[in-house]
């Protein structure tokens, strides 16, 4: 039924009116400032999103918490009750809440320029012990963009030597005997460059970003795959209600598996959109 759904997925994506896609959270958007990659822990009372300036710069993670009254004001992630010296983007839960991974820029006086994939626990609603993820999951280029499968493994993007294009999507799995065993993910990796992705809880599906791509709307596109015995099927664009001729990414697929949401500059500024998804029967 996997399949059935992905494409009942991207054809409601295909056929929507346009009506059904609305801006998440008003008050995340500002004329000068922009919000991406949003992400809710499972119970989706606490949502965590990222800022940026016009010129993608001044990078952070914001959270917010859901009370009797809508969502409260957000507030800048704080990690061991510290704030994190450094930019920080793209922070998402696992699917049990209990910890996230996220982007950061190099530590102050690092001598580097790259940025790197961070694991963090989250504990009694404070990120705790957050650590870089050692080699090969980092490189020397720059890694980033990571989601979470339930079993450990981050699906994540990256521009380390050996890709098809500026940046490739790739998977880490846990490994006991070597750390992490890394997996370039060909089938979904073009010349025209793939920087964001989201994977299913269960890998049954990753949601993606591509750049520039023959036969797309514009900008960055979304893309959808669901995982064969042997790789990956071949992808599929959303449509023009999700993609437009701006830049779509980020995309997040909420624990009850109906709603799609995803950053868009669709209005001029980035900012966050929802589209309901068809019901799954596995």
């Amino acid at each position: 039924m996997l399949v059935a759904w992905i494409m009942g997925l991207a054809a409601s994506m295909m056929t929507q009116d346009g009506e059904g896609l609305i801006e998440a959270v008003p008050e995340m958007v500002s004329p000068d400032e922009h919000a991406s990659w949003i992400s809710f822990n499972p119970e989706q009372t606490i949502m965590a999103f990222g800022r940026h300036d016009d010129d993608w710069g001044n990078h952070r993670v914001l959270l917010t918490y859901l009370g009797a009254a809508g969502w409260g004001v957000p507030q800048p992630v704080e990690i061991d009750g510290n704030a994190w010296p450094v930019e920080m983007r793209a922070l998402r839960f696992a699917p049990d809440g209990r910890s996230a991974v996220f982007s950061s820029a190099p530590m102050p006086g690092e001598g580097r320029e790259d940025w790197d994939l961070w694991f963090v626990r989250f504990h009694e609603g404070r990120f705790v012990a957050a650590r870089r993820l050692e080699e090969p999951v980092n490189s020397s280029a720059h890694d980033f963009h990571g989601s979470l499968a339930a079993n450990g493994t981050i699906y994540f993007a990256s521009r380390r030597d050996g890709g098809a294009g500026g940046s490739d999507l790739y998977r880490a799995r846990p490994d006991l005997a070597s750390g992490w065993r890394v997996e370039h993910l060909r089938q979904l990796s073009t010349e025209f460059s793939e920087a964001d992705i989201f994977v299913a809880p269960d890998e049954s599906y990753v949601l993606f970003a591509r750049t520039g791509a023959p036969g797309g709307e514009g900008g960055d596109d979304l893309y959808i795959s669901h995982a064969l015995a042997d790789g990956w099927a071949e992808p599929t664009p959303l449509g023009q209600d999700v993609n437009t001729v701006e830049y779509e990414y980020g995309a997040w697929v909420n624990s009850d598996q109906d709603t799609l949401w995803f950053t868009s500059f669709r209005q001029g500024v980035y900012g966050q959109y929802r589209v309901s998804l068809p019901a799954r029967e596995d």
